[in-house]
């Protein structure tokens, strides 16, 4: 994937990772003071008499023995029959590599945290920020890895030893030099479970019309990483969403998403041509958007819709707050697993409660409507609790329908709406394909809002009202139609 890439959907990935207490111990080389390194260099060169070494450096017979007795005690000189001092094999590998320079060699005892991955026992740092898997699609790593994650984690520190030393964990100072010798680990304990949280994101290269994801940072790409994300998003992808979203365009007269899937796909490079055009054929009421409606770049034009009707209302002085809805997608288990949907949720919350300069409130009444399999539907009703807790007053439940499965829509009544189709095609893409269009034609508007509202009035076959109200009220909200 190369940089000039538009991206299409965006998602959070919580990757399992330890933190441990590894406690090793390092053979560390150093210099010797200059009387001892030169000491040693001269007896390289020829092995001399003890008079002659201490005439070279002017030694007194004191001096001498004090210089001489610790290698000679270290096995490291000898004295030949003859008398001469010279170097013995010990000696000589107290030299390094060029044979030039004599190193020393001291044991360092250490005990400090590394952090790994249990995906791929990449090296995470010592103190990565770890946080809880909300509003993030987690991987797993196996019951049998945690069971092994100390021997693994032992490995691993092998392993990453020149990348922990260059980062400056292992001994205290980054450095370039060669990475001191590991003389043996004592001992290794898991500290502590969590995850590490990434962004993930699927492009479009702009140049070959591929599309794939994007190399995510602070993990490598590891086979594991890439194994374990396909399995998790192929339970999070339902099925294809092609002809429910062709049925909806159609209904409201939509004919550019029409053309775009015209071939039973998205055509890239009509959608890529029409990206990077700033008009809409000359159509100043709506605006194409392409990507995940929590992208910026639009994100910042639905902002700017509430700020201008919240100022519109504001001077039209309306006494009754008009419904601002955020319909929810239930084609597939990514909506709001991303730290931008947070973020999202909190300016559509603050849009409904806005305050004008002379601090009038200019309210909307929002909601934001989660689709349930059903109204026992618990686990849903849980998680979007916790994905959505910025809206946690105004979530309101509904069981889904097909119709309706692959929109995510929000609108202002009788003012605006924002479109976006959430095209899944399992067989092609790992993710779904966001993209739609913001209009502030009213007819239009009320098109939309009342196709949504005709499916918030049905009944299910099961004779139970699809509209479940305010999930905050714990019950189901499921009457039997007398």
């Amino acid at each position: 994937m190369t940089t000039e890439a538009l991206v299409l959907f965006e998602f959070d990935i919580c990757v399992p990772a330890q933190q441990f207490r590894i406690e090793y111990t390092l053979v560390e080389q150093g210099g010797f003071p200059f009387v001892p390194e030169f000491l040693l260099r001269l007896l390289k060169v020829s092995a001399l008499m003890p008079a002659d070494i201490a005439r070279f450096f002017g030694f007194t017979p004191k001096e001498l023995s004090t210089a001489l007795t610790p290698f000679l005690q270290q096995g490291e000189l000898q004295s030949t029959a003859d008398g001469r001092i010279t170097l013995t094999e010990k000696g000589l590998r107290l030299f390094d590599e060029n044979g030039e320079t004599p190193i020393v060699k001291s044991r360092e005892d250490h005990r400090k945290l590394f952090t790994f991955d249990l995906l791929a026992f990449s090296y995470l740092g010592a103190k990565p920020r770890l946080e809880n898997p909300k509003r993030a699609v987690a991987l797993s790593a196996g019951d049998e890895v945690r069971s092994e994650s100390v021997k693994l984690a032992e490995v691993a520190f092998q392993r990453n030893l020149h990348d922990i030393y260059r980062r400056g964990e292992l001994c205290g100072q980054a450095k370039e030099q060669q990475t001191p010798e590991l003389y043996k680990i004592s001992q290794v304990e898991k500290e502590r479970d969590g995850w590490l949280k990434i962004e993930d994101s699927y492009c479009l290269d702009l140049e070959s019309l591929n599309v794939g994801f994007k190399e995510p940072a602070g993990i490598a790409e590891h086979e594991a990483y890439i194994n374990q994300r396909s399995l998790q998003l192929a339970t999070l992808i339902g099925q294809s969403t092609l002809n429910s979203i062709m049925a909806f365009a159609d209904r409201i007269g939509d004919e550019q998403t029409l053309e775009l899937l015209a071939a039973g796909e998205l055509d890239f490079a009509r959608l890529m041509q029409r990206a990077l055009t700033s008009s809409d054929s000359g159509k100043s009421k709506q605006a194409r958007i392409y990507g995940a409606l929590q992208l910026s770049r639009n994100w910042d034009q639905v902002e700017a819709l509430f700020k201008k009707y919240t100022d519109k209302n504001a001077k039209a002085g309306a006494e009754q707050p008009i419904t601002l809805t955020w319909l929810a997608p239930a084609a597939h288990g990514l909506w709001g697993k991303c730290s931008r949907h947070g973020q999202a949720l909190s300016s559509f919350v603050g849009a409904a409660t806005a305050k004008t300069k002379d601090k009038q409130l200019v309210g909307f009444n929002p909601r934001v409507l989660i689709p349930l399999a059903d109204a026992n539907d618990w686990s849903t009703r849980k998680r979007a609790s916790a994905d959505c807790s910025e809206a946690g007053d105004i979530l309101h439940g509904f069981i889904e329908s097909t119709s309706l499965s692959s929109l995510e829509i929000i609108s202002l009544t009788d003012s605006f709406a924002v479109v976006t189709y959430h095209l899944v095609l399992p067989e092609l893409h790992p993710v779904p394909i966001p993209f739609g269009f913001i209009t502030e034609d009213k007819t239009l508007v009320r098109r939309i809002e009342s196709l949504v509202e005709d499916v918030m009035a049905e009944y299910t076959d099961s004779n139970v009202p699809r509209y479940l109200g305010l999930l905050s009220n714990g019950s189901s909200g499921a009457k039997k139609r007398k």
